[in-house]
């Protein structure tokens, strides 16, 4: 009897395994946010601690030194960011892998092309959504299921495709449902952890697409380094292409 009771109980649990396995595709085309075209959103910035945030990266720095900024997006992998920076008006702009920052005030103007440097492009990953445009150049590989804060995921080992310009890589935890990386762990060119990103609250803004509201950054020693919460979100409003030029 208590062999038989063993049995219907593994074989429960074996069925339960097979149904949430179920519900968590493996295929990394299923969680792209194919819907947005556009979006623009407020951020303010609640937490900025410059010392944390220069452990992870200088770029990311910069852009916490934005107290309020207007973000606008188009794809295919188009940024416009605008803010006050010390007191001064700053511009940061994002179109295929050119990138260009300009705060006249304090004389900064530059011109970077990350062609030959793709984890270093900025992309709608940042801001916890996965694009057809970023997986041209990406490829990821399912590792297994998972949670995050009770919420069924799908844990991806995300690589670029040029591995001899680029070996870093991240670990996306997804949920399927909405679509929205819900935790990224990213990872040095030498296979050290550098940081973790959490996107939370996250809202449904039109049909079919999600938004994580709040992102918070953690560097290498686990310690908050910034926290940025997004309001006034707007979806496929047709946005010109002139904003990005």
């Amino acid at each position: 009897m208590r062999y038989l009771s063993a049995i219907l109980i593994a074989c429960t649990l074996s069925t339960r395994s097979t149904s949430t396995f179920a519900d968590v595709p493996t295929n990394i085309n299923a969680y792209l946010c194919a819907k947005l075209d556009d979006f623009t959103a407020t951020g303010v910035v609640d937490k900025s601690n410059q010392r944390e945030l220069q452990k992870i990266s200088k770029d990311l720095g910069f852009m916490y030194r934005f107290g309020k900024l207007l973000m606008r997006y188009k794809e295919p992998n188009k940024v416009r960011v605008e803010g006050t920076v010390e007191g001064t008006k700053g511009v940061y702009i994002v179109n295929g892998t050119i990138q260009r920052v300009s705060v006249p005030k304090i004389r900064l103007n530059t011109r970077r092309d990350f062609g030959d440097a793709p984890g270093k492009r900025k992309s709608l990953v940042d801001i916890g959504l996965i694009s057809p445009y970023y997986m041209s150049y990406s490829t990821a590989k399912f590792v297994r299921e998972g949670s995050v804060d009770g919420t069924p995921v799908g844990i991806f080992d995300v690589r670029y495709k040029d591995q001899d310009a680029d070996t870093s890589h991240h670990l996306f935890y997804i949920d399927p449902k909405t679509r929205v990386i819900l935790k990224r762990d990213a990872y040095h060119q030498d296979g050290r952890y550098r940081a973790t990103y959490r996107y939370l609250d996250v809202k449904q803004v039109a049909p079919g697409i999600w938004f994580p509201t709040r992102i918070e950054v953690y560097n290498a020693e686990r310690k908050l380094a910034g926290s940025t919460r997004y309001e006034d979100i707007k979806v496929n409003t047709g946005l010109p292409d002139s904003l990005f030029e």
